[in-house]
């Protein structure tokens, strides 16, 4: 690309020069580069230039009227606004001591008069890099003081948070001092049980303050079968130091109530009780269980597989319908030998993870198709619905969905297909693919109108006598031969063949898309087709020559009928191109004026003159010879 058509933005560059024609020059070359260039001829005016709007990068001459660039340099870095915007001298003057002094007023490079292009740009590349290489550093250094103090304030949090944290470790002492649980304290003395002690607020609530349990014995309390299990307990704690958990149950009013206790020693002669009503959650528990319970008769019974999986591929829990399905005899062989549902179940490795990703996308899957193995390496087609069960966080626990063996209907799909696939293959070997497509939408009977067709006639010299030598089994087979050949050339040039008659070919193109090129492309296949019979001839040891005609115009072209379909043209065009091909010469291509035109500039042609032409009358026409030589 040339530099001056640069559309990307490379730097703002301030050119500051007393000098006219240097100002231009140096503007010039930066801006064919891509640069924006700000040219100032003074000092003065540099200053104010870069107050108002920073560039990234200064050009400045060191010789000027009034103040130099010296001058200049040392006012731009006394500013803090401006004193990290490079600076390169421009100047005649080449001793040590006035570049030394460039670079201690501030300057960043130094370019001698006369200066070359390559150099100006090598040094304004390099100092815009370093100046990009520096504000980079100090968004760094920016963002890691950002990053100090959002740590420092992440530690004002966490004292805060440990403040509130103590603050609610007392509200949860109180809560534990307030609770109502029920606690009792228990003496063994002598290996009798003595009082049974309970804390006021607990029992009243519990009995409603009709019965005072203080002063009781666990016998008094408990029925003598509960009362001796209570006793075994509590005698079991104060030898063992250590706490026992248990539930129990109490009949109070003839109601069931369902505790759970803790039993701890807190003297060498007494224990602790503390119980909590769980009368609730255990009758919950029951109905939960009585719920799994049907529903596990529901899947064992299931038609359809049910199965639940984790998220690295390992099966949790399957029913008899899935182990069926996968040709296993029961659940826990199919759980034991699949252990990794990625690699073992389906036949394309990726599925699984398209079926995880889906899920992760929408939560659920639903008739998502895949193909399997079955225990014997047997491949099935299966539907699979799930969903993904998650925890209150969000994390995903496991799968769980429905799988059901589609492999008849699966079958069933792609035997259609195929035979459609078939139905279109057979349709398009007859037909263009557009017609086809307008046909199998319905549209009856098809007809265009196409304005500048070429279209091409071939005969094969002399097979008409070869025939009449030949067995039919070879002759077949050789006019196979030669036509295949020329149906590869219709092919590569994107021509339509239209028919064969016999030992005569038809070739259009232009249609059914219109082209410029077409009597190009048809004169390219006539000169080919020349070739191929050539070779064939050579290989065979045979003698045929093609007899060609080609004519250019209007035809109209579509489908008629009911069955038996062909792709047809009619009109002038295609009887004066048949024409052609009769009235010309065996191993000559005959074209008309029309073509003529189309193909001048790009082949050789001759004259033949005018002749007469059946149905048309006297007609001007050419021999397509070659290429035009470059």
């Amino acid at each position: 690309m040339n530099p001056a058509e640069t559309t990307n933005f490379l730097g703002d560059i301030l050119v500051v020069d007393d000098v006219a024609t240097n100002l231009r020059l140096l503007s010039h070359i930066l801006k064919r580069h891509g640069y924006q260039v700000r040219p100032v001829t003074h000092g003065e005016f540099a200053i104010k230039a870069v107050q108002a709007s920073p560039p990234d990068l200064i050009l400045l001459d060191i010789m000027m009227p009034e103040i130099d660039g010296y001058q200049v340099c040392e006012t731009l870095k006394s500013d803090p606004q401006t004193r990290d915007i490079p600076i390169i001298f421009l100047s005649a003057l080449s001793d040590g001591a006035d570049k030394a002094k460039a670079f201690q007023v501030g300057g960043a490079d130094y370019i001698t008069k006369p200066f070359q292009k390559e150099e100006v740009l090598a040094r304004v590349a390099n100092q815009l890099k370093q100046r990009q290489l520096q504000q980079q550093l100090q968004q760094q250094s920016e963002l890691l003081r950002e990053q100090n103090a959002q740590m420092q304030a992440e530690i004002n949090d966490r004292k805060l948070l440990e403040g509130r944290l103590l603050s609610a470790e007392e509200k949860m002492r109180a809560v534990f001092e307030a609770m109502t649980d029920i606690v009792a304290v228990v003496e063994f003395q002598g290996g009798e049980i003595g009082n049974l002690d309970i804390l006021p607020t607990n029992w009243v609530r519990l009995y409603d303050g009709e019965i005072d349990l203080v002063g009781q014995t666990i016998e008094q309390f408990f029925n003598p079968d509960t009362a001796e299990s209570w006793r075994n307990v509590i005698q079991k704690v104060l030898e063992s130091r250590e706490t026992i958990n248990l539930d129990y149950c109490l009949e109070m009013a003839e109601e069931i109530f369902w505790f759970a206790a803790a039993i701890s020693p807190v003297r060498e002669d007494a224990v602790i009780i503390v119980a909590r009503d769980i009368s609730d959650r255990f009758r919950a528990e029951e109905a939960r269980r009585i719920a799994e319970e049907r529903y596990h008769s529901i899947v064992e019974n299931a038609i359809d597989g049910i199965f639940q999986s984790t998220a690295d591929g390992r099966y949790l829990s399957v029913n008899p319908a899935l182990a069926k399905i996968y040709g296993y005899p029961d659940p826990d062989a199919l759980i034991h030998h699949i252990q990794n549902i990625n690699s073992q179940l389906y036949v394309n490795p990726n599925r699984r993870q398209e079926f995880i990703e889906q899920i992760n996308s929408n939560n659920s899957v639903t008739g998502f198709e895949s193909m399997v193995y079955r225990q014997d390496g047997s491949i099935i087609w299966i539907s699979e619905t799930a969903r993904a069960v998650r925890d209150s966080s969000g994390k995903i626990l496991y799968y769980e969905g429905i799988v059901s063996d589609i492999t008849e209907r699966k079958f069933a799909q792609e035997a259609v297909k195929f035979q459609q696939a078939q139905t279109e293959k057979l349709l398009l070997n007859i037909l263009p693919q557009p017609i086809a497509n307008r046909l199998q939408d319905g549209e009856n009977p098809i007809a265009d109108r196409f304005d500048n067709v070429s279209v091409l006639f071939a005969d094969l010299v002399g097979f008409t006598q070869f025939c009449s030598e030949q067995p039919p089994e070879k002759l077949v087979q050789l006019l196979n031969q030669i036509f295949s050949n020329f149906d590869k050339l219709a092919q590569q040039h994107g021509l339509e063949k239209i028919k064969t008659i016999g030992d005569a070919y038809m070739v259009v193109g232009g249609l059914p898309f219109p082209r410029d090129d077409a009597a190009i492309a048809i004169a390219q296949m006539a000169l080919e087709m020349q070739s191929v019979l050539t070779t064939f001839n050579h290989h065979h040891s045979e003698n045929f020559q093609l007899r060609l005609g080609i004519h250019t115009g209007p035809v109209i072209a579509g489908v008629i009928g009911m069955s038996k379909f062909i792709y047809d043209l009619w009109g002038d065009t295609v009887n004066i191109a048949s024409r052609m091909e009769s009235s010309g010469i065996p191993g000559k291509i005959q074209v008309t004026a029309p073509t003529y035109e189309q193909l001048k500039n790009t082949f050789t042609l001759e004259k033949r003159g005018i002749i007469p032409v059946k149905g048309k009358g006297e007609m001007l026409t050419y021999w397509l010879m070659n290429y035009l030589q470059n």
